[in-house]
């Protein structure tokens, strides 16, 4: 019987690959203005193989499965199906997966798409990037890619950034680009060593896309290229205050001047007296240090007895989730980072108190949804309004839990 329904299921999926091609390819190709490059790659390699892409914004797996053969098995967030398309996601064979943990759900997912002669699909950066460049790779994609022993094809998505940042809840016409390129083959995985794989996925999915766009000059279609990036950017660089930046149409400004527009290319244009970086992720980048070394120097200096807020928000609703259910919402306040707990709750009201130390795999859902694992279930902070940044409590929290490890506090 079970050979029976895995077959029945191989064929669904073929079905409804083919199905879904039909009204996805029209969106991807007149909507979104997306372009293949390098197709031989992927539509001249049998499966089962694997696919490695770049992951730049909410329609990658749509638009990389738009143009391959055979079924392809996205491994996807377990939050993912805790949302109302659930069910799309199990009808298309999604597998999940906890984020920052080792899960073998999903390592049996993938096993059952290569069984079936299917291809399996999963970012090796395990989340969208905030700065249109590359984030840091998974050190186990290459320990999965040696286990498998499959042709590895890496789909190199260029725009889609532009096209959709992270922080944006609206699409943004402009131009992606996705170039197949096959960067091993089963024969090689054989005789390759762990540190050879990974430098080849590394090289293959080194992309920026405002580097790409100072030659691609793709213009982006209209008047919101700024909408909701205080999502990203939480930090301003001119009086270095958390929270203080707003953003309307192509601007985001902070309360004490400093004003930056955002062109039709998408490029970030500073005002002539005030700091500038180069590209939208070294801003980030100096942000998340800032804010470490903010919580650095506040703890050095706190005296004994001092319990110093750390950040707060206020008005925000703590959720409760455990793997595929729902998330509920369990407690509702002010939200306040402590130098050892997580608080959430109104003072002089009953206090819903997380230990730091048993709060793991911190990461933002979505725009701005902060998710972690704690004891055996998954939580989550979800903000009082899309203004909100939820990926400040990521880096604050995490940046917290790395402070701690220095002191021998962790």
């Amino acid at each position: 019987m079970k050979k029976v329904k895995l077959v029945l299921f191989h064929l669904w999926l073929y079905f409804i690959n083919y199905l879904t091609k039909i009204f996805l390819f029209p969106f991807m190709y007149f909507k979104l203005n997306t372009r293949y490059y390098n197709l031989k790659a992927v539509w001249g390699t049998r499966g089962p193989y694997l696919l490695l892409p770049n992951h730049t914004n909410h329609w990658d797996p749509f638009i990389i499965s738009t143009c391959t053969p055979i079924p392809v098995r996205w491994v996807a967030s377990d939050a993912q199906f805790r949302e109302a398309f659930k069910t799309i996601l199990l009808m298309v064979g999604a597998i999940p997966k906890v984020k920052s943990q080792s899960d073998m759900v999903t390592l049996q997912g993938v096993k059952e798409a290569m069984a079936l002669r299917q291809a399996a699909g999963i970012f090796p950066e395990g989340m969208q990037n905030w700065g249109g460049k590359t984030e840091e790779l998974i050190p186990a994609t290459a320990k999965l890619v040696r286990f498998l022993k499959v042709p590895v094809i890496v789909p190199l998505i260029k725009g889609g950034f532009l096209s959709k940042p992270r922080w944006s809840w609206q699409n943004r016409k402009c131009r992606v680009e996705v170039h197949f390129q096959r960067i091993i083959s089963a024969e090689e995985i054989k005789t390759m060593k762990l540190a050879e794989i990974e430098r080849r996925i590394k090289e293959a999915l080194c992309h920026d896309d405002f580097e790409w766009q100072k030659t691609a000059l793709a213009p982006i279609a209209g008047e919101q290229r700024a909408e909701h990036s205080e999502l990203a950017h939480y930090a301003c660089p001119s009086c270095e205050k958390i929270g203080n930046l707003r953003s309307q149409g192509n601007r985001l400004f902070c309360t004490c001047g400093y004003d930056v527009h955002v062109d039709q290319y998408g490029f970030f244009q500073y005002p002539q007296e005030g700091p500038s970086f180069k590209a939208p992720h070294e801003w980030i980048s100096w942000q998340n240090r800032h804010m470490v070394e903010l919580f650095r120097e506040t703890l050095s200096n706190a005296q004994p007895g001092d319990d110093p807020v750390l950040l707060r928000d206020f008005d925000v609703t703590l959720m409760r989730g455990e793997r595929a259910r729902p998330m509920m919402p369990m407690h509702r306040g002010e939200v306040r980072l402590y130098r050892d707990r997580l608080e959430i709750g109104e003072e002089g009201t009953e206090l819903f108190s997380i230990p730091i130390k048993e709060m793991t795999g911190g990461n933002t859902f979505k725009q701005n949804k902060f998710e972690f694992h704690y004891d055996r279930a998954q939580y989550r902070l979800r903000m009082p309004s899309r203004r909100i940044s939820g990926y400040k409590w990521e880096i604050a929290v995490n940046g917290l839990r790395g402070i701690l490890i220095e002191r021998g506090e962790l």
